[in-house]
């Protein structure tokens, strides 16, 4: 096909052809004037010639008639701006065979414009034409056509219509051939249409004005031999020939260009309902909100009446969650176990990793342990597979037989993907808590045996060495006394410390200051170092808050007295303009911050633990020189 594009602007002109050169038979020539495009047209025949209405040397419709004029034989389609779509329209009225917005093509829709461009032209040439070559025409072409055409003389009776007519419209030609096409449509023809009111309308209208009839879609409805089909309608005025001012209609099937758009259209939202189900599974990382949510989400992606997710362990399964169907049965299937080998379906999923359909579970050995209520029909399952291992199952249900259409295993897998890896996530999420907790139990076990046990048995030491020489030496069993004393009130300050963190939530019910005091105090008592607490009225903190900064000083000063050999630290908290400024100080050995080393001292976790509250933690170390550590936090609230 061998095209003029006649438009001046470069980057038209290069995008245009770009297009249409995507197509290996399509040929463009390009010019940028209105009299280049005349002697183009004059010296070389085109089946298609592209028209920009604003040219350096002509604009509007004129441009359009002046073309017309010079190259009567060559169909024109009109190329317009957003803004100049009314004068696209009526270049249309002017002769043109279409209009395209530039900024609405691509190269599918022009390439299908030029062509339909090109045909429709050979329709009205072969109209212009004698009455034998016109009749020659219809017979070799036309009546051959899987474009339906219908013609109609000046009183709009049909005069003719070929074979594709009567298969579209599933109407015989000697209902129609004669008949008044505006009584027609009422009488008969509208009914074939999804929207007749619609379709009646546009094309009485068009009839009424004698006007070209704006390219709409319709519709058809399957009845008997006729076929559910959408068909492109478009008609003109005939201005010559023997029908000169009767009219030309025309039906172009375009029943795969639908069902392709409206799968597409399907897929994307198949696409946006997989990524919202994604955020809203991976929006919490609790095992049982997971699943709950998974059932929640199923809807989003493949309709259903009821559903159930059932979990492998050691070949046994069990309904974790269910949802719809009788309440009864329901809560039956929730308190159910049995061995998986009495569930065939689902251990043919098991070993094929593939989902299952069943049209009429009347037909099914479904184990009627996994049926929510015996009114359902239809089913879906799909295995829940994790690194190659089936894990459980999502099965949906419905209560019309054959419900569920062959897409919904494909989706309910894709769903099932997600719905894996979100309980892996939460799996994972509950390993690390259980991990934590043991950590920090051993810890405190741990310090538990390190500090206050021999605190207690050297407390326990001296005071027989005391009890022993009380009548003998009263001075040095005073003096033992007095350590006893000491000690029990540095082991007494330790364990309201673990007691406190074997319950985290005690953490958070006394205030920052009080906090700080025990630990401090603790750490006095077991250290030979200065420790000085200077703190103004803190108001109460958010709990997510205290514990942080409480964590972070605890981390601190555990450095200090295990690696800087400091003789002083100093702890200052202070308010300042709604948020709060931590300070940790020593006068110890200090280190290199660029020095590898320094990863050993729990620095990262310091920073994590600041970070989750939305605050900045600042380390300034010399050696030789001490360190200071400082957190600026904004006052954002933190859950």
């Amino acid at each position: 096909m061998r095209i003029l594009l006649v438009e001046d602007n470069p980057g038209d002109a290069r995008l245009i052809q770009e297009m249409l050169r995507a197509t290996p038979d399509v040929s463009v020539r390009q010019v940028d004037t209105l009299m280049s495009a005349i002697d183009a047209a004059q010296a070389e025949t085109y089946d298609v010639i592209l028209l920009d209405l604003s040219l350096p040397d002509s604009t509007g419709v004129d441009t359009v008639l002046e073309m017309a004029s010079e190259a009567p034989d060559m169909p024109v389609v009109v190329l317009t701006g957003l803004d100049d779509e009314e004068r696209g329209i009526e270049a249309v009225q002017a002769g043109a065979q279409d209009y395209l917005v530039k900024s609405e093509i691509d190269s599918r829709l022009l390439l299908r414009a030029t062509r339909y461009a090109r045909e429709r032209y050979r329709v009205d040439a072969a109209l212009r034409r004698s009455e034998q070559e016109y009749r020659s025409l219809i017979d070799d072409v036309f009546d051959t056509s899987m474009v339906a055409v219908l013609i109609l003389d000046r009183d709009f009776t049909i005069v003719w219509l070929n074979e594709a007519t009567e298969i579209y419209f599933g109407v015989e030609r000697e209902e129609l051939i004669g008949e008044d096409k505006r009584a027609l449509i009422d009488s008969k023809l509208k009914c074939i249409f999804a929207d007749p009111d619609d379709y009646a309308s546009r094309l009485l209208n068009a009839y009424t004005e004698g006007t070209f009839t704006d390219r709409f879609e319709c519709h058809v409805l399957p009845e008997d031999e006729r076929k559910d089909r959408w068909l492109e309608h478009w008609s003109q005025p005939i201005r010559d020939g023997m029908f000169k001012g009767g009219r030309i209609e025309q039906y172009t099937d375009i029943t795969d260009r639908k069902v392709a758009e409206a799968a597409e259209q399907e897929q994307r939202r198949f696409a946006e309902a997989l990524r919202v189900t994604a955020e809203t599974l991976t929006s919490t990382l609790e095992l049982d909100d997971v699943l709950d949510r998974i059932l929640g989400n199923i809807e989003q992606v493949v309709p259903h009446d009821a559903a159930n997710i059932v979990m492998i362990e050691d070949e046994a399964m069990h309904v974790e969650r269910s949802r719809g169907g009788d309440e009864l049965k329901t809560q039956e299937l929730l308190r159910g176990r049995s061995p998986l080998l009495k569930a065939p379906m689902l251990k043919r999923m098991q070993t094929t990793k593939a989902p299952v359909m069943i049209d009429d579970l009347q037909e099914s050995n479904l184990h009627d342990s996994l049926r929510p209520s015996s009114d359902m029909h239809s089913y879906v399952g799909a295995p829940i597979v994790l690194q190659d291992e089936v894990i459980g199952f999502i099965n949906i249900f419905g209560r019309e037989r054959g419900m569920f259409d062959a897409e919904a295993p494909k989706r309910l897998s894709a769903f099932a993907s997600q719905a894996a890896v979100a309980i892996q996530n939460a799996r994972l999420y509950q390993r690390s808590q259980e991990l934590a907790t043991l950590q920090e139990r051993q810890r405190i076990a741990r310090e538990l045996h390190d500090a206050v046990s021999q605190t207690l048995f050297s407390s326990q030491t001296m005071a027989e060495a005391a009890l022993r020489q009380w009548s003998k030496n009263p001075e040095r069993s005073r003096s033992l006394f007095a350590d006893v004393h000491r000690m029990l009130s540095s082991a007494l300050a330790e364990m309201r410390i673990l007691l406190l963190e074997l319950r985290p939530a005690a953490l958070t019910q006394i205030s920052l200051k009080q906090l700080f005091e025990q630990y401090l105090q603790a750490t006095l008592t077991k250290q030979n170092i200065e420790i000085a607490l200077h703190m103004s009225d803190i108001p109460p903190l958010p709990p997510a808050v205290q514990i942080a900064l409480y964590r972070i000083v605890q981390e601190s000063v555990n450095n200090v007295t295990k690696h800087a050999k400091a003789k002083t630290i100093t702890v200052t908290a202070s308010t300042n303009r709604g948020g709060l400024e931590l300070v940790v100080q020593d006068n110890g050995e200090g280190f290199d911050l660029n020095d590898t080393k320094a990863t050993s001292l729990g620095l990262e976790i310091m920073r994590e633990r600041a970070g989750q509250i939305g605050a900045t933690l600042t380390i300034d170390s010399k050696r030789g020189q001490g360190t200071r550590v400082v957190v600026n936090w904004n006052g954002t609230q933190t859950e």
